[in-house]
């Protein structure tokens, strides 16, 4: 009969094989995909991250995409524009753009990359978007 060497027909494994199979599932389970919690705040009509009060997004009539408090960047240099033209291409959803005739961008304190990061995750939210975390991804290496 065939079988492994000492009669052990159910096969042989390593006891420290076992632990670090167990190991990768658990870690496996603790990286899923599961989308983060995002808590918005409201002061006065402004929408912002809880974690985040830098960037705002307040109810107003606009002609276009208006981003305030970023005055010396041109808008076609500002990581929030990009942002949003790579969120605007990757969901071809007009409901953003209609969104944003009727609110604006405020920024207190503006840093390229976490502005941009704090836009998307508002603008997710508050526009209802189902996007995930590899989409997410994909708008900010578009964007920055």
């Amino acid at each position: 009969m065939g079988g492994f060497e000492g009669g052990d027909e159910g096969g042989f494994w390593d006891e420290d094989a076992i632990e670090q199979l167990i190991k990768k599932q658990e870690s496996l389970k603790n990286h899923t995909n599961k989308p983060k919690k995002i808590s918005i705040e409201i002061k006065g009509s402004a929408y912002f991250l809880s974690s985040d009060s830098s960037l705002s997004i307040v109810p107003t009539s606009c002609a276009n995409f208006s981003i305030e408090g970023c005055d010396d960047i041109p808008q076609e240099s500002n990581s929030i524009y990009k942002m949003y033209k790579a969120l605007l291409s990757l969901t071809c959803d007009s409901d953003i753009e209609e969104f944003f005739y009727e609110h604006k961008v405020v920024v207190k304190c503006y840093s390229p990359t976490s502005s941009a990061d704090s836009f998307l995750l508002l603008t997710k939210e508050l526009c209802n978007l189902v996007l995930s975390e590899r989409e997410l991804q994909s708008i900010q290496e578009d964007a920055l």
